[in-house]
């Protein structure tokens, strides 16, 4: 599947992005294959990239729980907090299956932000919005993961960005 295509399909990039914008993160994505029993993500490593799922299944994990805290799939996304704030990653994500993901790196989304200056709060929003949903789908701070609100998202996405 072509790149913008995916990614036009999913709300976290449609909802943020106009055409123009979504083309350009495309043409940044590399596509990457890997086998069943790859670890794609490690919980606690350094990251600055999220991974979109074009085909496969994968498992997420934290350290703590005894089963996947989830599965995901063709159209889901993971890695979207290291993406815009390079926080070290909260989850280990690990093929069930042969996978195929499109990865959005730092440097494809760069040159986006940089040309569209409200683009890094279109994006804190959509994180605010996409916490709130997780909250309410599995509990308020599942996993223990830390919930940053939208100005603590802006703040983080920007100075990862260097921008003012």
């Amino acid at each position: 599947m072509d790149p913008r295509e995916l990614l036009g399909m999913i709300s976290f990039f449609s909802e943020a992005l106009n055409g123009d914008e979504l083309f350009q993160l495309a043409v940044g994505a590399r596509r990457q294959e890997f086998p069943a029993g790859a670890v794609i993500i490690r919980e606690n490593e350094p990251g600055d990239s999220m991974f979109v799922i074009e085909s496969g299944e994968v498992a997420v994990t934290v350290d703590g729980e005894s089963e996947p805290v989830a599965n995901l799939f063709a159209g889901d996304f993971v890695g979207e907090m290291s993406l815009l704030t390079g926080e070290p990653r909260n989850a280990t994500v690990t093929a069930v299956e042969a996978v195929a993901a499109f990865e959005i790196g730092k440097q494809a989304l760069a040159p986006v932000l940089a040309e569209s200056p409200a683009l890094d709060e279109r994006f804190a929003e959509t994180m605010e919005m996409r916490q709130i949903a997780l909250d309410k789908a599995v509990g308020a701070g599942a996993w223990g993961m830390v919930r940053l609100g939208k100005g603590e998202m802006l703040s983080r996405i920007r100075a990862f960005y260097s921008r003012p």
